[in-house]
């Protein structure tokens, strides 16, 4: 006898994001792009700032489901760098990118919100830049 159907469980919005993210940015030319990370987190501790510069972290501010499997989340998008020039012109190259996503792994729009705003880390006083945007994804299942 077997037991019922595996349900299947949809991949994280943040994760496929970050999966489709990453080359696209990697294999960009602008120089302000070269040896940027992009990860989810930052450092730990008190003062957890970036572990590198220049780092691109991807965080979560709200996230909505609609059945079957559409995911809407809102990306923050914060980069610190080198410059306040440089964060402000890698995340908005980053954000330019993620918008450009339409049909690519079940991305069925992206919509900027806010940014690219520069401003100083208030923890370790590196420059940073910030942008939000809203990603609907038609979530697929892991397999």
């Amino acid at each position: 006898m077997t037991g019922p159907a595996p349900i299947p469980v949809p991949i994280d919005a943040v994760e496929l994001v970050l999966t489709v993210l990453r080359p696209l940015l990697a294999a960009r030319p602008e120089p302000v792009l070269k040896g940027l990370k992009i990860g989810t987190e930052t450092g730990h501790g008190r003062e957890g700032g970036p572990p590198s510069l220049p780092w691109l972290r991807l965080t979560e501010e709200s996230h909505t489901w609609r059945w079957p499997a559409v995911q809407r989340v809102v990306l923050r998008l914060t980069c610190w760098h080198r410059t306040d020039h440089d964060a402000k012109a890698a995340v908005g190259l980053a954000l330019a990118v993620l918008c450009s996503l339409r049909g690519v792994r079940g991305v069925l729009d992206v919509e900027p919100i806010v940014g690219p705003i520069a401003a100083p880390d208030p923890h370790t006083r590196k420059p940073l830049a910030t942008a939000t945007a809203a990603v609907r994804i038609r979530t697929p299942a892991r397999p």
